[in-house]
């Protein structure tokens, strides 16, 4: 049980924030066995918080056999090559968020046209997550690094830089170079 400052985390599961009092009725949280897990819990109105993962959405850009990357200009993973993409605003949808990161970070206006994946990740210091990857074509803009990119370019599929920044888009990465091989 325990009280929610005391508590003693499993050692692959760092808290950004620890809850201390209940979002309904600011009674002070302690952890307790709920739903078969141990989670904070609100004895005075048995309230249970439950933590949820962060949602990152991006898009996978191709043009002319060439996929959209942007070199990261701040941490997590600064100097290392990714995939237009962020955290979702808790007012958009993850198509919207998608959109707005590669407008952002690479100055191209895209359409998604399709899903790509979904990848869950424990790789990120602010905690586990999901990101969406949207396979998305340019409809407008001219393509420079922008927000947190310092550059913004096209790869083929042998020309993927060594440096990629997080292991969902080392997988998505790998899946995309797969593909188009096996359709050439």
């Amino acid at each position: 049980m325990g009280s929610a400052e005391g508590e003693q985390f499993p050692i692959n599961v760092r808290p950004i924030t620890t809850w201390q009092f209940c979002p309904y009725c600011a009674g002070r949280l302690e952890y307790r066995e709920v739903f078969g897990r141990k989670r904070l819990y609100c004895p005075a109105c048995g309230n249970v918080v439950f933590r949820e993962p962060k949602v990152g959405a991006g898009v996978l850009v191709e043009k002319d056999g060439r996929v959209l990357l942007v070199k990261r200009a701040v941490p997590p993973q600064k100097g290392r090559w990714g995939l237009p993409a962020g955290f979702m605003e808790w007012d958009e949808s993850p198509e919207e968020a998608a959109r707005r990161e590669c407008l952002e970070e690479t100055g191209l206006e895209v359409e998604i046209t399709s899903l790509y994946g979904i990848y869950h990740y424990t790789d990120d210091f602010r905690g586990p997550g999901i990101i969406i990857i949207y396979r998305a074509r340019v409809t407008g803009g001219t393509i420079h690094p922008g927000d947190d990119a310092a550059e913004a370019h096209f790869f083929g599929p042998d020309e993927l830089p060594r440096e990629i920044a997080f292991q969902t888009n080392r997988i998505a990465l790998a899946q995309w170079k797969e593909e188009v091989k096996r359709n050439l």
